[in-house]
């Protein structure tokens, strides 16, 4: 089951980029796309919302008012400022990757927008201290640096359109 997730995850993540190349054709790229990136979000957030409703109310014999109480508070008097911040940064990191892909094309700019979790990986090994053990961190960091070998062997294959 671990496999199967983290290959839907990696196919999944690596394609979420991909409507781009078909949205510049109808003339959205950049900033303008982001707009568009952003309600089609909502719309599927707001969707899986309904579909877990709809799965509650089925678990609860149809009992509407249970089914609703079963869903998950928002908290939003202790949320509201920390999602506000979350989604901001949330949101402008997007549009720094629609930016790097609008730039450098899908291959090199998700490549390098991919990179954040090397950046993760380095909080997490020296701040958190996830992971223990010199040989575990330098496997890591090995794994790292083949990965970024990788994204600039990448970039040098890429041809500019100009």
């Amino acid at each position: 089951v671990g496999l199967l997730a983290a290959i839907f995850n990696g196919v999944w993540g690596g394609n979420n980029m991909v409507p781009l190349h078909w949205a510049r054709q109808q003339g959205f790229s950049g900033a303008g796309y982001l707009i568009s990136y952003a309600c089609g979000s909502m719309i599927v957030t707001i969707m899986m919302w309904v579909v877990r409703y709809m799965y509650n109310v089925y678990v609860w014999d149809f009992d509407a008012k249970q089914a609703y109480n079963a869903l998950p508070s928002f908290h939003l008097r202790e949320m509201y400022l920390p999602a506000l911040m979350a989604g901001f940064l949330v949101t402008l990191g997007k549009f720094c990757s629609i930016m790097a892909v609008t730039a450098l094309g899908q291959g090199v700019g998700y490549s390098f927008v991919q990179t954040n979790m090397l950046v993760s990986g380095v909080w997490g090994i020296f701040f958190f201290g996830e992971v223990q053990g010199a040989d575990r961190i330098f496997k890591w960091l090995l794994s790292s640096g083949v990965t970024i070998i990788g994204i600039l062997w990448l970039s040098y294959e890429h041809q500019s359109e100009h």
